[in-house]
This record gives C-alpha cells, structure tokens and sequence, in this order.
C-alpha cells in the first residue's frame, strides 16, 4: 500500500507531507483547491514526463517522493530483486524535477531511468480517470483484464510456455539462414574474410604486446645512446665521472676520519653510494649489451600493425578484437557448412513446436470466451447500478487462427459498450464519455476485484456526472473495494465522501505574496461539517448537519 506522499516545490504546493492508511480514503475541497496536484505528484512519480512549467513559481527544483509498503507484495518484491534494487520490505520513490526541465528518478536511493518507474508501477498502483489514456482503452489492457479474472492461469502460463520455444527455434532457424533461403554468397564472403586473417598471420599475436613491442623497437637507437651516455657520466668517463669524484670524497674523508673518528659514518655512507653506482652502472651496461637496434625487426612490426589495423577497418572491430572475430567467421562458416541438414531438423522442430502451440492458443481461447461471457454479464449488471441502466458491456474474444504466435495466445480481446437502446455495441474508447468510462471502469474493478492484485486504486472524480441514489452506490462500491486493499478518492459528492474510512480536506491558504495548498486530515466533527458544506454550500442548517451526520455513521 502506498504509506506517504511528499511534495515540495510543485505547483500550488510549498510542502506537504501527507500519511495515508488502508482502507478507502476520499479527497474532498472546493474546485480548484488542489487537489489533482496530488495526482500529479502520483504520477510523476510513476513514470510520467515533467517539464519546468510544474515548478512552484520562484523554486528551483521540485521534490516528489512515494513511500510504499510492500511486505504482502511478492511480485513487487521480485522486481525490486530482479533489477537490485532490494531494501527489505519497503519501496521509496523519489523524483526531482528542475527549472531548467531535467529530472532525475529513484528507487530506494537508487538513480533508474522513466521505464524502471513504469515497469514498478504496474505493481503498486493503478490510477483511474477521466482521461484517454486509462490503461482501460488499450487492447492490451482489456485482454489482461479477462485473463487476470480466469479461474486458473495455467493454460495462459502453458501458451507463454509454447511460445518462448517456438520463438526460440524461429530465432535460431533466422541466425542460421539470416533471413534467407540460399547463403552461398555468404559462405564466399566468410572464406575470402578468414583466409584474409590466416594469410595475414596475426590471429595469435596479442596486439597490445605488439604495440608495446613496437614503441621499444621505434625507440631503441635512442634507448641505447641515452644509456651509453649515463654510464659514461656514472662510471666510464675516467676523468670527471661520478663515480671517480665520489672516490676522491670517500679517500678524503677516510683521513678526515683518522683526524676525527666522528666522520667515520660519514665515510662509510660515501662508500656505501660509490659501491652503489658502480654495481647500477655495471646493470646498465648489461641492459644496453641485451638491446639492438635492428631496423628488419621494426619493419616487420610496422607491416604486422599496419596488417591488423587494414583487417580491423574492414571487418569494423577494434584492432584487439580481431582474433574473436576469426573465431565468430569460422563458427558461422562451419554452421552454414552444415546448413542444410541443421535446417532440415530445425525446419521439422518448428513446425511441430507451431502446431503445439496453435493447440494450446485455441484452449486458451476456450476458456476466455467461456469467462468473457460470465463475466460481461457480471460487469453489465454492475454498470445497471452506476448510473447506467441501459448500460451493457460484452466482451468479444475473436480468434485470429492465422495469425503468427504471439505470447499471450491468438485472441483479439475488444471491450464492446452500448450506453442507449437500439444502439450497436462499439469499442468501449468510441462510446463512451469520460464519467461513463470512468463508472465502467469501476464496475469492472469491482467484478475482477478479487484476483486483481494492484494494492492501491485511485479513483479521480468516477463519480461526475451522476448524483442522488446511484452516487450512493458509487461510494458504498468504491468501500467494498477497500476491504482488502487501499482506494483514494477524489470526490465532489457527498455521498462518496461519507463512505471513506478516512477523509483528507484539500484547501487553498492565501497571503499577499502567494497561494499554497495544504491538506488535513479529518476528526469526526470535522468529517460531518465537510460532508454537510457539500450537501447544502456555505450556510449550514442544522438539518443539513443531521442529514450529515447520518451519512456518515451509516457508513460507519
């Protein structure tokens, strides 16, 4: 469950910090108060894209961030694991947003990228509104929605099964032929390349040795005469050479020291670096009598190099990559070599896998339409309770039998809607109207509720446009909702309102200098007045209080 919101610098909104609890929680104020802020913050926090004109007027940055328990939520559990980013029980998203538009995501103190946060979404939280782009409207989403309500997944988890190895084969058969029937171009094109690289002599020489090899042989005539010309300062050069004048030091001081013993150490030092230079000099020498400069050896060197970087160039790999790419051309000549008995058996092996799954496809088409029609039944007596009588949905499951696998079986699955009678039955994004998809929307998260996992719904505003009795069932729906897990609402009705477990007042404070939004939670008394100003406006009568009053504890 989402456990809190934290908003700084966003819109209307200064700070705020707000905690949330289980249960069905309604967001109640005045138009305008604020209140869809906290669905901004939602949903940026959830992947959505920001832009500099959401920052608070004079901030720099804004900071969102959304806590969430989930203790009781293995799938969310999993992917927290599965892309390290674990913290043990609890999920922390933050986003920040700049003036200049750049923004930055976490997840558990960890920086991701805007698809990290929609791929963890689709575990925490689900948002619904009146707006185009509901996950309800995509085809994807109301097939999802059937096969998240089936019995069993066994025969969709089957059907993923066959898949992924009809795929797999299919891959391997496009890497063996690439695309095509004949590869004997190729074949020529992979000979001319290895007999290129073996004629060249180079697939066994370590290029970075090489290169060291070479800048050694470049320099050697250099290497030697600096040399040559530091033992002759050190040791050779008998009359001003270091080692000789450190002996006359070292003689001098050995009768300074018979004059006065204290120098003694001071001698022995001397004599310890004379020895020194004379040993190092004659390490120098034997260094230099090891090298030569041999101008066929340099040459051979430059041609290697100039060999590997010409190979390197044409084959489009980095010099020291070209002795893995002989071993990837010699492995895809030997297959093609072998191509036509490998593609004979994996022909066979694909046909067989197809045919195996074209089977489970049609299974699992069965019981999807088998469950669709229980369920649009379900779903259409749910809407006749919403504010739509004449509302009636029906779920077509069309079996596309000559269509190419596909992961989630062959099954186009279109939500059909008729809100008039008389009227065809149309996909449910070119009939209805926003409050209409928005009451669809929760008469089928009240039918699939019990195998739908999504631990928090938020509902925007479901209930415009309707009033009286059927807002009433409105609300006691969304509270049946939160039996097992956590609803926000944003309602205008008191109706709604009176059903929340918890009820947050959204209102507007105004100073000469600016306008912030802040949010309180609600006691009893409180809760009453609230629900008495949406009944009867500014100027309550103790009526409209009674009245309220009893909306209320009839909730309770």
């Amino acid at each position: 469950m989402l456990k809190s919101i934290d908003i700084k610098g966003l819109a209307v909104v200064d700070q705020l910090n707000l905690e949330l609890e289980q249960g069905m929680t309604v967001l109640t104020g005045e138009t305008g108060a604020g209140k869809s802020i906290l669905l901004t913050a939602m949903k940026l926090c959830l992947g959505e894209r920001a832009d500099a004109s959401l920052l608070r007027p004079g901030a720099n940055k804004a900071d969102l961030s959304l806590e969430f328990d989930i203790t009781d939520l293995p799938a969310s559990q999993q992917w927290l694991i599965d892309n390290d980013l674990d913290d043990q029980g609890d999920c922390f998203i933050r986003r920040t947003i700049n003036a200049d538009g750049r923004s930055k995501a976490y997840i558990n103190g960890q920086a991701v990228n805007l698809k990290a946060l929609q791929q963890l979404s689709k575990h925490l939280i689900n948002i619904h509104g009146q707006h185009a782009h509901l996950d309800l409207l995509h085809p994807g989403k109301q097939c999802e929605l059937v096969d998240s309500s089936l019995p069993s997944q066994a025969l969709l988890l089957e059907c993923r099964k066959q898949y992924s190895h009809w795929k797999r084969l299919t891959e391997e058969l496009h890497h063996l032929t690439d695309g095509n029937e004949d590869n004997e171009s190729e074949k020529q094109l992979l000979k001319y390349q290895i007999n290129e690289l073996e004629q060249a002599n180079i697939i066994h020489i370590d290029y970075d040795e090489l290169v060291q090899e070479h800048a050694l042989a470049s320099n050697m005539r250099k290497i030697i005469e600096t040399s040559a010309h530091q033992i002759d300062i050190l040791y050779e050069n008998e009359n001003a050479s270091i080692y000789g004048q450190i002996n006359n030091v070292s003689h001098e001081l050995e009768l300074l020291a018979d004059l006065a013993p204290e120098f003694t150490s001071v001698g022995e030092q001397i004599k310890e670096a004379s020895i020194q230079i004379q040993e190092a000099s004659r390490d120098l020498r034997h260094q230099i009598d090891q090298q030569e400069d041999d101008p066929e050896k340099l040459s051979l060197l430059d041609q290697q190099l100039s060999s590997i970087h010409e190979l390197a160039r044409k084959l489009h790999v980095e010099p020291s990559q070209l002795s893995d790419k002989y071993n990837q051309l010699t492995a895809r000549l030997d297959l093609l070599e072998n191509r036509n008995e490998k593609l004979s058996a994996l022909q066979l092996d694909i046909a067989e896998a197809e045919t195996l799954y074209r089977k489970q496809a049609e299974l699992l088409h069965n019981e999807r339409k088998q469950h669709a029609l229980k369920l649009s039944r379900n779903i259409t007596n749910t809407l006749k309770t919403l504010g739509l009588p004449d509302g009636k949905l029906n779920i077509s499951v069309n079996h596309l039998a000559k269509q190419p696998p596909q992961k989630n079986g062959l099954d186009d699955v279109v939500f059909l809607i008729s809100t008039n009678p008389g009227m065809p039955d149309s996909p449910i994004g070119k009939v209805a109207s926003g409050g209409e998809l928005s009451r669809i929307s929760l008469a089928i998260q009240v039918v699939t509720s019990r195998r739908n996992t999504t631990p928090t719904l938020v509902f925007d505003e479901v209930d415009a446009g309707i009033g009286g009795g059927v807002a009433e069932t409105v609300g006691i729906r969304l509270r049946e909702l939160a039996c097992d897990r956590q609803v926000l609402c944003v309602t205008h009705l008191p109706q709604v309102a009176s059903q929340g477990h918890q009820h947050l007042l959204v209102s507007k404070q105004k100073s000469q200098q600016q306008t912030t939004t802040k949010i309180d939670s609600l006691n009893q008394t409180q809760r009453i007045n609230e629900v008495a100003r949406m009944l009867g406006g500014i100027d309550l009568s103790d009526k409209t209080i009674a009245h309220a009053k009893e909306m209320v504890e009839k909730a309770i």
